[in-house]
């Protein structure tokens, strides 16, 4: 008859789990990486509410009609030309650009860690973005000032903005003041905003379009931000292959290999 011991029980090591997490409660990093998951738990709620309420024909859908018609009927040529310009800020080729010279500027001040962070969270949100269009697979407003062959929810410049401007929002901030950090993030949150306010006037989106695409694009960069939280003080560089470390030094115009 073996002696082994049982293995601990199930409940026994959530226990064990969650009374680790409680004494280290006090620590800086837990509580930001427990802010960053409770900030994350809330905005994927938001992305399955909205996503239900679109499926099941609830109210916000006749919302969206109604205020698209709104917006139509009350356009001006002025500023759907303004909009038409502000809208790039969440244009796939702007925000690759905007990513690949940030990543650049990162790497060139050895920052890999940050750079693979913005990156990541950059292709990654397309690439999520562009699934979550097929699976829904819904039709594009007809009131449209620009047309476009592609699904309409969720809105992928609003996912877009919020994952990739949060990202460079979060990196600028750390290790600022208060006034700093606000001053940041407050500009980041209008520029989104702004963005997805864009679509609606357009008439490319609706409004739950935009508000699954904020919720999408703010889970997505909370969840990264968990993991650069956990992970992200640890220097990965020297189990990188040869041949990326000696990309990255010639990106980065290093005067040696890392």
């Amino acid at each position: 008859m073996s002696t082994r011991p049982r293995p601990a029980s199930k409940l026994g090591a959530m226990r064990t789990w969650g009374l680790a997490i409680w004494q280290r409660r006090h620590d800086p990093l837990w509580r930001s990486v427990g802010l960053l998951a409770a900030l994350l738990v809330a905005a994927l709620f938001a992305f399955a509410h909205i996503a239900e309420d679109y499926l099941t024909g609830d109210p916000i859908v006749r919302w969206d009609v109604h205020l698209a018609a709104w917006l139509h009927a009350h356009s001006s040529p002025w500023l759907v030309s303004i909009f038409e310009i502000v809208t790039n800020a969440g244009n796939t080729v702007f925000l690759a650009v905007v990513t690949a010279t940030a990543g650049v500027l990162l790497i060139r001040r050895r920052a890999v860690n940050e750079a693979a962070l913005l990156v990541l969270a950059a292709i990654g949100i397309e690439i999520v973005n562009g699934g979550l269009k097929l699976l829904f697979h819904r039709p594009r407003p007809e009131l449209a000032f620009i047309h476009l062959d592609t699904y309409s929810f969720p809105s992928g410049h609003a996912a877009s903005s919020v994952a990739i401007y949060g990202v460079l929002a979060f990196l600028l901030v750390r290790r600022r003041s208060w006034p700093a950090r606000a001053g940041v993030v407050s500009a980041a949150a209008v520029l989104v905003a702004v963005v997805g306010f864009s679509r609606l006037y357009l008439g490319v989106h609706y409004l739950s379009d935009v508000l699954a695409g904020f919720s999408l694009g703010a889970a997505w960069l909370f969840a990264w931000l968990v993991v650069f939280e956990l992970y992200g003080r640890r220097d990965f560089l020297p189990r990188l292959p040869t041949s990326v470390r000696w990309f990255l030094a010639r990106i980065g115009g290093w005067r040696r290999d890392a």
